[in-house]
């Protein structure tokens, strides 16, 4: 696992009956008192602050450590109710503390040595959730981020919304939007990101991948076990970049709703919007992570070589050199596009060439469901960077683009998406939505082809982020034409 999450032993999966009532974000309590099962005062050193009591075996001082992180815990809380609208946990608001743990692992010394800790939050026999926090992880901020959000989830998911965590399928969302709120946080800590490059190598996996519903045909590796947290950057993409409000993702947890988190996105979002977020991120992550430092994207990488199983590196489905795929290609089960979930092929250029890629997919998924892709181009060019262009698509699973490269345009990714209304596996086996791609050179004939139109016209003007252009502004233009070629220009003013 991870070097950062390897002591997680707790999972916050917690099935209770549903109930529509709703409390305050603030207790009126201005006073709370110690409720636990785990230690006393005799045999432990306390130190409270706000809603919040942490607890060390009074063989051990953790007292400079606990005040600094008491610091912490009220900042994060200011922001999970002010800023986010979450809910105190319910041990706060039933006039209680929240208990924090801190514990010495392989000391017999230590009060809580029996309990075999690890680093995470849990439920107690009162239903209150409470956080273990092994003595070598104190002072790191982004730890203490990540578990402190699951405290602020816990009163949503356990009491106000538990159906969307009555199925593995959408237990993913819990480790996930932790780890976004880490990376919100703290964006330059040492740690943050550090799961990145996961998202990019195996992309073909569902959006709910996590460790409770894997198939039995999966590797049992680092990769597909720590996916979840990964993740977190592919929702600060969403927030940061493509301005969904850190609100969206939140309420999920006090919503009400019985839909699975990605479900409840689909819907709130809508279908267009989410479908396109989902595609692009795609692409922006393929982009090396164009959107965090790269010095982050270098890390994850390195994290990525020194934990992952290189046998399931899945990042490029075919790379191809100066040529086009031969015909139609369909990779095998094992690499085909589950529910949201994509597959990248790489095109490496030096030539002038026209290269047309094209998207033929199967109507249904292997257990019958309806298919929806996307199709999106990357190209990467020495001198202006990335650029980005949609396949045009004839319906939910057929699309064509035509682009001219030039020697300058190095490389182009085409990474096609598979995006039903469909986020939720009943079956042994994740469904898979089987495709064909074909990426041709020069013009393109025959009937199974993409017809030309015989008259060229324009169609629109794009920049360099995509955003449509009158054709006397000046600077890098992109004109598209009906016949779904793209031509590069620079327009003096």
């Amino acid at each position: 696992m991870n070097k950062l999450f390897q002591t997680i032993a707790i999972k916050i999966k917690v099935a209770l009956t549903f109930t529509c009532l709703l409390f305050f974000a603030f207790t009126s309590k201005a006073q709370y008192s110690i409720n636990n099962e785990f230690a006393t005062t005799s045999s432990c050193d306390t130190m409270t602050r706000g809603i919040f009591i942490i607890w060390w075996d009074n063989d051990f001082n953790y007292s400079a450590q606990a005040s600094t992180m008491l610091d912490s815990l009220a900042a994060i809380r200011t922001t999970c109710l002010n800023d986010l609208n979450m809910q105190d946990p319910l041990n706060a608001q039933d006039g209680y503390y929240c208990n924090i743990y801190i514990h010495t692992p392989d000391n017999p010394l230590d009060t809580f040595f029996v309990n075999g800790w690890g680093n995470g939050v849990g439920g107690d026999a009162n239903g209150y959730p409470f956080m273990t926090l092994p003595n070598f992880i104190l002072g790191n901020e982004l730890n203490l981020a990540h578990e402190t959000f699951h405290i602020f989830q816990t009163h949503g998911m356990w009491d106000v919304t538990p159906g969307i965590y009555l199925t593995d399928d959408g237990g993913w969302f819990v480790e996930t939007t932790a780890e976004w709120f880490a990376y919100k946080r703290y964006p330059n800590h040492e740690y943050a990101f550090i799961t990145s490059e996961i998202i990019v190598r195996i992309p073909q996996v569902p959006l709910w991948l996590d460790w409770w519903n894997q198939p039995g045909n999966y590797p049992n590796n680092w990769q597909r076990t720590v996916r979840q947290y990964g993740l977190g950057t592919f929702l600060y993409y969403l927030t940061n970049v493509a301005g969904i409000p850190d609100t969206v993702l939140s309420a999920t947890f006090y919503s009400g709703t019985n839909f699975t988190p990605q479900e409840y996105l689909y819907n709130q979002i809508g279908a267009v919007d989410w479908r396109n977020y989902f595609i692009d991120g795609a692409a922006h992550m393929t982009n090396n992570f164009d959107f965090i430092a790269p010095s982050k994207v270098t890390e994850a990488i390195l994290e990525w070589e020194t934990y992952a199983d290189p046998l399931d590196d899945n990042k490029f489905i075919q790379t191809y050199t100066n040529t086009g795929s031969n015909g139609w290609f369909q990779p095998d089960d094992t690499l085909t596009t589950n529910a949201w979930s994509f597959n990248t092929y790489k095109l490496l250029n030096t030539n002038n060439e026209t290269y047309t890629f094209q998207i033929n997919g199967n109507a249904t998924g292997s257990y019958g469901d309806d298919s929806y892709f996307q199709g999106k181009v990357l190209v990467q060019n020495s001198i202006t960077g990335a650029s980005f262009y949609d396949l045009v698509m004839n319906n939910d699973y057929q699309g064509t683009l035509s682009i001219e490269l030039t020697p300058n345009d190095t490389a182009a990714y085409f990474i096609i998406g598979s995006m039903p209304e469909y986020f939720e596996d009943y079956n042994t086996s994740f469904q898979l939505f089987p495709y064909e791609m074909k990426i041709s050179t020069g013009e393109i004939t025959g009937l199974s082809e993409i017809e030309l139109s015989s008259k060229r016209f324009e169609v629109a003007r794009y920049n360099l982020l995509g955003q449509k252009v009158d054709k006397n502004e000046g600077g890098l233009q992109f004109i598209k034409y009906n016949d779904n070629t793209v031509r590069k220009i620079f327009a003096i003013q």
